[in-house]
């Protein structure tokens, strides 16, 4: 996998381990095309980031700060050679916690990533503790952007508001944002 735009246009993502499901290049593309106003100089938090597409392609495309967290020091340290390789530990902190958990650090952030395994959409509580923790620390005008199992409707909150959904084969993002 590689990033599809920006000053790191065609690097390669680093390699993916086991039980990580880095968002597929078509259904990155097309989402960075819908959230591009809000790229340029963003503050990005990356949750559940396993290899970092989401946040490496935030900055390759301009993005002014990425902030990485996953709980699997394998892709963490693949990331790390990444970033080191390319002379952007300044631009990038990578934090190993599990983000369900929250344990980031606090916003306002411009352009929230959630990508939670899919079993977090199974149970009694569901993906809203999760999402509701992101969407605390998206900035006023900020996004929160949504991996879900394909067809699976984000739930309904007075505290969010979906912008958009998009298909692709058996995933999708939707767009979340404050009322």
């Amino acid at each position: 996998m590689r990033i599809g735009a920006g000053r790191f246009k065609h690097a390669e993502l680093p390699p993916v381990g086991p039980g990580v499901r880095p968002v597929p290049a078509r259904l990155r593309q097309s989402l960075f095309s819908v959230i591009d106003p809000w790229v340029a100089g963003a503050a990005v938090l990356d949750l559940c980031a396993g290899v970092g597409g989401l946040g490496l392609e935030a900055l390759s495309r301009g993005a002014g700060r990425v902030v990485l967290v996953d709980t699997d020091p394998h892709p963490l340290a693949a990331l790390r050679r990444w970033i080191d390789h390319r002379g952007v530990a300044t631009e990038v902190t990578l934090l190993r916690a599990d983000a369900r958990r929250g344990g980031w650090p606090p916003g306002p952030y411009d352009l929230i990533f959630l990508d939670p395994p899919f079993e977090e959409w199974q149970g009694a509580r569901g993906i809203v503790p999760f999402l509701s923790r992101a969407v605390a620390d998206v900035a006023t005008e900020g996004l929160v952007v949504l991996k879900t199992p394909g067809g699976t409707p984000v739930p309904e909150d007075p505290r969010w508001v979906v912008r958009t959904v998009r298909r692709q084969g058996d995933v999708a993002y939707a767009l979340v944002s404050l009322p």
